[in-house]
């Protein structure tokens, strides 16, 4: 039986309209494909959209492939922003140690990486005279990365799937919740809600979070979690307080870049009184938005995708969000830290893998689990799969 007659073709069909799916479109059209790009939203609103808005090479290991995927997005950023705003700003970033082992380790990395990550140390007393928001009981030295960059979360990657549209030969086909993908000798079938036909050469699946519609048991199956995280807005501050990101201690904890430094062992080693904080996997992240506002957070829970229907994943624990304000109001002083909106954010990854990926009869080509580095690593990965997939 054929296919009806309005069934829409493409040569490359990408199912999804977040950072992956949308830089995985720009760069099969950069190629020279004729491109789909369906969204089953209006415009994206999942992990692309409920996010610092930081993009920075600390946050992965620096021997990595991950380092050179953050240098290359940061690249791939901003030779678009020169042609056209995707509201993506060089503004730099701010480690604040509060221990002494943590500004040992803060030394170190900026002694041994100061021309690759364009780093300098900065001791306390220094720290206060350049940036009174800093609380003087907090911190013991920061690191300060001027080539780190800023864009908005809530409008980036519409901006960036405007202009992709505009340039190059990629369709955006919003509200088209796509419910089936199957094979043929001649391509790929996908069937959406609606009972609509798509056909392409070849399918791109960057599907985030959205496991139980297309390939259920693919995903039971292939070891990827779920990350909960929590995150708050204040109300725009009466003027510009936070000239760069601001990561805390528990931040040089977590990202891998720091595990280079010769004293990072010895963090394990310091007596803590965290518990909830290391129970909630929370650490602090500050930004100042443009309309003036302060995004704060996070907060990390896991779960296996067989556990998530039985627990209150969705909801939002209230206690939280208050450790995430007291341990903000311990970090920083800002002239107000009235609460305008709270919502929660997802991911998926996997604990064994960097991203997810797997490939169907060679034509479909599933792409997720990137974790929480997915703005800051995910157009240049993008590129280097998309160069690897289509010749």
């Amino acid at each position: 039986m054929g296919l009806p007659a309005n069934t829409r073709h493409a040569d490359i069909i990408v199912i999804g309209a977040g950072v992956l799916g949308t830089f995985h479109a720009y760069f099969a059209a950069r190629k020279g494909y004729k491109v789909l790009l369906l969204e089953r939203n209006t415009v994206p609103g999942d992990a692309s959209t409920r996010n610092f808005g930081m993009q920075m090479q600390t946050i992965v290991a620096t021997n990595s492939p991950w380092a050179q995927f953050a240098l290359d997005s940061r690249e791939i950023y901003q030779t678009i922003q020169q042609k056209s705003d995707i509201s993506f700003e060089q503004k730099g970033s701010l480690y604040l140690a509060a221990t002494e082992v943590e500004r040992q380790v803060l030394q170190e990395f900026a002694a041994q990486f100061a021309e690759t990550y364009h780093c300098t140390f900065i001791d306390a007393a220094e720290v206060q005279r350049r940036y009174p928001f800093v609380q003087d009981s907090y911190c013991t030295g920061a690191l300060y990365s001027w080539e780190d960059c800023m864009l908005e979360p809530r409008v980036t990657m519409q901006q960036v799937i405007e202009y992709a549209t505009r340039t190059e030969a990629i369709e955006y086909v919003p509200q088209t919740q796509v419910v089936e993908v199957t094979t043929s000798s001649q391509g790929c079938v996908v069937k959406d809600a609606h009972g609509d036909l798509f056909t392409a050469d070849q399918v791109f699946v960057c599907n985030g979070t959205q496991y139980q519609t297309l390939f259920p048991k693919l995903f039971q199956q292939s070891g990827l979690q779920l990350c909960k995280l929590q995150m708050l807005r204040t109300v725009a501050q009466p003027r510009q307080i936070l000239p760069h990101s601001i990561l805390s201690s528990h931040s040089i904890r977590r990202y891998p870049a720091f595990t280079a430094c010769p004293s990072y062992h010895l963090l394990a080693e310091e007596q803590r009184d965290d518990a909830e904080l290391q129970k909630y996997g929370i650490h602090m992240l500050a930004r100042q938005a443009e309309d003036g506002s302060v995004v704060l957070g996070d907060s990390h829970e896991y779960i296996p995708f067989s556990e998530v229907a039985r627990d209150t994943f969705e909801y939002t624990n209230w206690h939280i969000n208050a450790l995430l304000i007291q341990y903000a109001q311990s970090m920083l002083a800002l002239p107000t830290w009235d609460i305008q909106v709270m919502w929660n954010g997802y991911y998926m990854l996997h604990p064994d893998l960097p991203i997810y990926t797997h490939t169907l009869e060679d034509k479909i080509h599933i792409v997720t689990g990137i974790g929480g580095k997915g703005m800051s690593t995910g157009p240049g990965f993008a590129r280097q799969y998309i160069a690897e997939r289509l010749h």
